[in-house]
Formats: C-alpha cells, structure tokens, sequence
C-alpha cells in the first residue's frame, strides 16, 4: 500500500508538472480537460501494470546450513550485555491512520453536500433554474443553474448563457470525479490541485462557448463591473470567483494557439513508458526480494524419491499466501516435516545478509506438497533452475551465500547438511552412531579447533574493540577436504585469517546420499571479544 501511494503521487506530480510546464496556456481547453481527467487515472492504473520483457530476471537465493556459532578470543568478558539490545517493536498503524483519514474526508464532503442541498429548498417544480434569494451567487451543479437574485437583468443573461453551458458539457461529473479521489487518496496533495486546475478549464471552456458571436471586450467588461459572491462549494461550477477573474479575462485576449502546439502532448507517451519502466523495475525488486526470503526447492533422486526444502531468511516478511502454506504444511503429520532451524537470531545487518535463516523445513517428495504450492501460487525450485539463474548474473555471488554453492558435478548434487544421509565425519567422532550425534561432535570439535587456530594478535593489532563477527561459508566436498571457502568480516586481514583457519580443518570423512560420496555445504558464524 505505501510503495504503490507513493508511486501514485509521484506519476500525477509528473503529469501534472508536464501540464504546467506544456499545456496550461494553450488554448487546447478540450484536449486540456481530456488530459486532466486521463492523467490522474493512468496514474493509478500504472502499478499494477506488469510487462514481463521490462523485468530482469536475479538469481534466487538458496542457503548454507547454519552451524552453531563460535565464541573466540576474551570469552570471559562476554556477557548479555554485549548482545544487541532488545527494543520493543513498534510499527505505525498505517491502515487505521488512512481509514482515519478517508472517514473525516467523508464526513467533510457530506455537510458540503447537506450545505448545498438547502438550496434545492427554492427550486420551482418544473425548471432548472434555481433562484437564490437575497444573494449575488451563481453556480452549476450538473443541468441545475443557482443564480441569486439580486443579479441585475443583464448580467443574468450573460451568466446563465455561460452557466448552461458548463451544465451542457458535464463539467459537474469532473468535479464529483476529484470529490471522490479527494476521500480516497486524502494524503495525495496533487489531487487537489488536479481539481483546482481542472476547475480554471472549466471556465474557459464556458467562456470560449459563451463569447461565439459577441465582443469579448464586452462579456470581460461585465465580468469587472458585476458585483458578485461565490459559493464556497468545491463540486460546483462557480461564475463570479475572485482569484479566477483575471485568468479568465488573459485567456480570452489569448489568440488561439497554432495546431503544431499539438505536438506537446505526445510527451505523455514517453513519460508513461518511462513509468511502466520504473513500475517492472520495482515489480521485479519486490518479487525477487520476496523469492529471496522464501524459497521452495525441491530435488529428485534417482530412486524416485526426493526432498522439498522450506527456506525462509525472515519469517515476519513472508506473505499471506506463504504463511498458509507453512501453516498447512506443519498442519499435515503425514509429511514428517523436518523443522532444521526453529529459530536463528540475527545479531545485525551482515550477518543476516550472510544466510542467517528463520526457518528450514524438511520433508519428503509428496504429490500433497505440490499441489499446495500450486494452490497459493509457490514455484518449487530445482537446484538445476538455480544454478541456471546464478549463470545470468554471476556478479550477484560475490557478497552471498547462494546458489553458486549449489552446483552438481557427475551428476551427484551437493546437499545441504540438513538433509543429507549420512553426514561428514570430523577425525574422532568415528565411533559415534547417528547424524544427531556427528552433528554436535563435529559442532564442538569445530568451534575447539577454531578457538585454538585463530590469532587474536591481527585483531588486537587492528585496534579492534568490542564485540565483533564473522560469517564463514565453506563446502566439505567429496573427498573430504574444505573448499568453497567465503568470508565477511570488518577487516581484510580477519578474512585472510578466516580463510587459513577454515581451509585448514583437517581432513574429514565425506558424507554421503545414497551410497555416493556428496559435497555438504556449511555456514559458520564466528564471535570475538577483545576486551577494552
């Protein structure tokens, strides 16, 4: 709702500059009134205007498995208060503030109406011309023509030819139009001043009629020395307004513009591709921002089984649609969902730009889970499409953990850690049975060597303070030995010192997916304290 207001104000500030700087002196009034009722609507039709060949395809991310982080360096003096403080969240109740707003933009609209319907109260049955008492007013509201009566006989005539022809044209339908783009897009200042600017065409129009076959010297002339009033009343078509007057009386000494000024109007046609431009660019932003925080990969094997993977980076942003779907996937005990991540806590900005996940689910190749994403309209990834997608753009690898880890060599998959059957052996845990057990063996035997291998001096020497982190991604591959090594860490020297440490993990039995040797891929978050 906020990007597409925003968009929506941003188009008819365009349009509507493009009509100040272009159109507003020419003496096209038709064209004019065409183009500011057009405009305002294009505007709003625009975002949800989608044009695939304008969309660029970016690379989904798919993620490393997460494993516990470890604690180097001055570890004693680490304590909950090193952590990131814990605010309360408070979000703006944007919904309640706009229903807000159109309800008082409502109510204001309806006591001008109830204020103007008093004046029906003098209608003579039978005409629709409504005569005011007491009253120098005259206005029009659609084929009904309120003038007051102490106008004098010859300025009646004169107003009631104008008058009639603002009733002929429908020029009360352009303003209930903004009336009600006023109640609903009440935040929008730029509609207020479509009204405005609609409202002076208006005028000329009914000018440019009313002066066919009289002196325009004569019908400005009575404009001057006419003592009048105006109603205050935004959906009437006013004669007598103060700051219209001088306006109205320029373009009538106006000559007629030349037919080649027609020209400039067609500047709406690259505007208007200019926008759809901007409104797939962002479309593809969203909807790209929105695969990246949840991906539904699934993979086959050869025996005809396989796997679905629920990958979520920030569950407070998934959508409504893929919220059910986790909803009905945890729903359904046939699946045995495999809940891998139940919750990652993101410490700051990098580390979960690095993969820090929310959720992994887990479960077995079913035809229900299929048919549930095809019913909330979820595509299911393979890694082949995902590793097609990483080719298009392989610049978008180098700051992520994603799908450049996922490739697929003699036709064995690398599988994440989470999954696989039988995961990596670090030296000494041999004996144990189960993945479970391998898992946290292989965790403490990890984080021991890393506290034991790593120099703490090059952080010292850099004037490192405090707490500080580093996220690691690295592969395990078939034969046992680390690759694919990726660090982010606040300084160059730290990544070079992350780089030898984690390439130099020794050498692990591989894991293995259905009697094959496989590639397991990891992600490690590091954390040190150098004390003050």
């Amino acid at each position: 709702m906020g990007s597409y207001s925003i968009q929506v104000i941003c188009f008819q500030a365009l349009f509507l500059a493009v009509y100040y700087l272009l159109l507003r002196k020419e003496t096209f009034f038709s064209y004019n009134r065409i183009y500011l009722l057009v405009t305002p609507v294009i505007a709003l039709a625009l975002p949800f205007i989608k044009i695939a060949m304008l969309q660029t395809v970016v690379p989904v991310e798919t993620f490393a498995s997460v494993l516990p982080e470890v604690v180097i360096g001055d570890a004693a003096v680490i304590t909950s208060t090193d952590a990131a403080p814990v605010t309360e969240s408070f979000s703006i109740p944007w919904l309640q503030i706009y229903m807000a707003g159109a309800v008082i933009s409502l109510v204001v609209l309806t006591i001008k109406i109830k204020k103007f319907a008093s004046y029906f109260s003098y209608k003579q049955k039978g005409s629709s011309i409504i005569e005011i008492p007491s009253s120098t007013e005259a206005f029009t509201f659609f084929n009904y023509i309120f003038i007051g009566a102490d106008i004098d006989t010859l300025s009646r005539k004169q107003i009631l030819t104008h008058e009639q022809i603002h009733a002929k044209q429908g020029h009360t339908w352009d303003l209930i139009f903004f009336e009600i783009l006023k109640v609903v897009l009440w935040f929008n200042p730029i509609t207020y001043l479509y009204q405005k600017n609609i409202s002076i065409v208006h005028e000329y129009l009914a000018d440019q009629k009313a002066t066919e076959g009289i002196s325009k010297y004569t019908y400005y002339e009575e404009l001057l020395n006419t003592a009048f009033g105006t109603s205050k009343l935004s959906f009437t078509n006013t004669f007598f307004n103060q700051s219209l007057i001088k306006k109205r009386i320029v373009m009538l000494q106006k000559s007629k513009s030349r037919q080649s000024a027609l020209i400039k109007y067609i500047v709406i046609v690259p505007l208007i591709l200019a926008m759809l431009v901007q409104v797939s660019w962002a479309q593809n932003a969203e909807k790209n921002g929105g695969i990246r925080n949840f991906t539904l990969v699934i993979s086959k094997f050869g025996n005809g089984k396989g796997l679905y993977s629920v990958m979520v980076k920030d569950s407070t942003k998934l959508t409504s649609n893929e919220m059910k779907f986790i909803k009905e996937l945890r729903d359904d005990k046939s699946l045995e969902i495999n809940d891998i991540v139940e919750d990652v806590k993101n410490n700051g900005g990098n580390e979960k730009n690095e993969g820090g996940l929310a959720m992994i689910l887990m479960m077995r190749l079913k035809e229900s889970v299929g048919e549930l994403a095809e019913k909330y309209n979820i595509k299911a990834f393979t890694f082949e499409e995902l590793k097609e997608m990483q080719k298009k753009d392989p610049s978008y690898a180098a700051s992520r953990i994603n799908s450049s880890e996922v490739v697929e060599k003699e036709g064995v998959v690398d599988i994440p850690y989470a999954v696989i059957e039988n995961v990596p052996t670090y030296p000494g845990c041999e004996d144990l049975v189960g993945n479970d057990a391998q898992k946290v063996c292989m965790s403490n035997n990890v984080s021991k060597y890393v506290n034991r291998n790593f120099n703490m001096n090059i952080a010292k020497d850099l004037g490192l303070t405090g707490v500080n982190r580093i996220f690691v991604s690295f592969r395990i591959n078939k034969t046992g030995q680390v690759d694919n090594v990726r660090v982010r860490a606040p300084h160059e020297a730290l990544e070079e010192e992350t780089r030898r440490v984690i390439y130099n993990l020794p050498q692990m039995k591989p894991g293995t997916q259905r009697g094959e040797n496989v590639g397991v891929l990891y992600s490690l978050p590091i954390t040190f304290q150098i004390a003050e």
